[in-house]
């Protein structure tokens, strides 16, 4: 006969039961997510052809001079890539340099994911997914080099939610620092010109043409391929400066013309005797006048100038070929630096340089315009030579460029000879040097023929030339990047 069990013995056998069941679920129960995301997505190491010339001896088939290269490691964790959760977009905005090989390690982090898997972003729904490892390399091109967007996917650790990103990794189609220049179609406008003057606003180049007896003011759109004129004649002395409104300023004389529209607002400036624009910054516009003194009015203010402050003597500023360029100062972006580039009236001597002065504008108290002196540059073959038709323009990171043609002191020829040079200053033009790959784009300009340098605010700098009104449109590579557009190597 079966007993039944009491009552405590019951309750004993479901306690241990129940303790028994605990404890196995304990050991192998696992939390599950539905939601998943990818967190991090970082480049590793990347090799990169940087491009150096041409070789001096090798050929290939057709007789053409072989590119020289030499490879090199680039850490990819110095280029970030974002990720946008709100569009699903994975992307770098600051390009890879150019010939980087894009192929490479990446890390790919997620959260609450079991699998990443990715394959090209049009693909087929039936193509295969390449499933993510951390030791294989993923390529972001395809086989024509062209921009590979790749479609990733994290699966969730439930195995039923998935998300997907557009991934876009690329690299500049350009080297940084290579040289590059165009040749336009010649302007016939500018053909045996006396002088040419310029300046560049957001509008396009301004081209002050001298004939001798008259200047006519050309307008150049389409970077320097349709060139209009702008109603009005002025004086064969005539010079020109602008401002970052898109005003421009024309000394004629006596008179001042001004605007950023034709037909152009007028100053009387009788009785200063201003004979040449010396430059623009901020709201101040510069002339020298007759007796060599640096001059200044506000640009609310054209008819009324008064002396400027002179820190030097004042007999070293220029009195002719008067180019000026402006720098917002990195160290404090409220102080504007200005530039003046010029040559003194006579030569004589073992005096070959050009002159060169610079205002800071905008500071807690005015400061005077200060004379670079380049005595010490000149030993170093650091400095400006004194040209005929000196030219020169503020260009990209605020650096300067200058041309010029047979030297001036005609007592000390030059050992540079005429438009064979591009001189560069990245100090404001305490020192000047050649640019290792600038050059000019035409050794056989004449040199008995004025030419202009002038640069817009794309990044492009034009030579101009009164020979056969040759025109070259010319950059630097790096100048005329927009970090928001993507670029890859072809």
């Amino acid at each position: 006969m079966i007993r039944p069990l009491s009552l405590s013995a019951i309750l004993i056998s479901v306690i241990c039961l129940m303790s028994s069941c605990m404890n196995s679920d304990e050991a192998t129960t696992s939390t599950a997510y539905e939601d998943t995301a990818i967190t991090s997505f970082t480049l590793g190491t990347v090799k990169v052809n940087r491009y150096i010339g041409k070789k001096k001896y090798a050929k290939d088939a057709d007789g053409n001079p072989v590119d020289s290269f030499y490879t090199y490691s680039y850490t990819g964790s110095n280029t970030p890539v974002y990720i946008d959760h709100l569009t699903r977009e994975i992307y770098n905005t600051d390009s890879l340099p150019a010939g980087a090989y894009m192929k490479m390690l990446t890390s790919v982090t997620s959260k609450n994911s079991n699998t990443i898997t990715y394959r090209d972003w049009d693909a087929e729904e039936s193509a295969a997914w390449t499933r993510y490892s951390s030791t294989d390399s993923i390529k972001f091109v395809n086989d024509e080099g062209e921009i590979r967007p790749l479609r990733f996917r994290v699966l969730a650790s439930t195995g039923g939610y998935t998300r997907d990103y557009k991934v876009t990794i690329v690299s500049h189609k350009e080297y940084a620092d290579s040289f590059q220049y165009v040749t336009l179609a010649p302007q016939s406008i500018f053909t045996d010109a006396k002088s040419l003057r310029g300046t560049a606003t957001s509008k396009g180049l301004y081209v002050l043409v001298g004939n001798g007896t008259s200047s006519t003011l050309y307008l150049g759109t389409a970077h320097g391929t349709a060139w209009t004129t702008v109603a009005g004649t002025y004086g064969s002395g005539a010079t020109i400066a602008s401002d970052d409104e898109d005003n421009i300023y024309i000394l004629d004389g006596n008179t001042i013309h001004y605007g950023s529209d034709a037909p152009l607002q007028t100053a009387d400036v009788t009785g200063y005797a201003l004979s040449v624009l010396a430059g623009n910054c901020k709201d101040e516009v510069y002339a020298v006048n007759s007796d060599g003194k640096m001059m200044v009015a506000h640009t609310n203010n054209l008819a009324t100038w008064t002396k400027d402050a002179v820190y030097d003597n004042d007999d070293l500023l220029p009195t002719k070929d008067i180019s000026y360029a402006t720098a917002v100062q990195k160290v404090n972006n409220d102080v504007t630096r200005i530039t003046i580039v010029g040559n003194k009236a006579t030569y004589s001597g073992t005096d070959t340089c050009a002159v060169v002065w610079n205002k800071n504008v905008n500071t807690a108290a005015d400061e005077s315009w200060i004379y670079n002196d380049m005595t010490e540059a000149e030993t170093k073959h650091l400095s400006l030579p004194a040209m005929t038709n000196l030219s020169a323009t503020g260009y990209y990171n605020g650096w300067i460029l200058a041309i010029g043609g047979e030297g001036l002191n005609a007592t000390t020829p030059l050992t540079t000879k005429p438009y064979k040079v591009i001189f560069c200053s990245e100090d404001g033009g305490t020192s000047w040097h050649r640019l290792k790959g600038l050059r000019m784009p035409d050794s056989t300009l004449s040199s008995s023929k004025t030419a202009l340098i002038v640069a817009d605010e794309d990044g492009y700098f034009y030579i101009i030339s009164a020979d056969g009104g040759k025109m070259y449109r010319c950059k630097l590579n790096n100048a005329t990047w927009d970090s928001t557009e993507w670029q890859i190597e072809s």
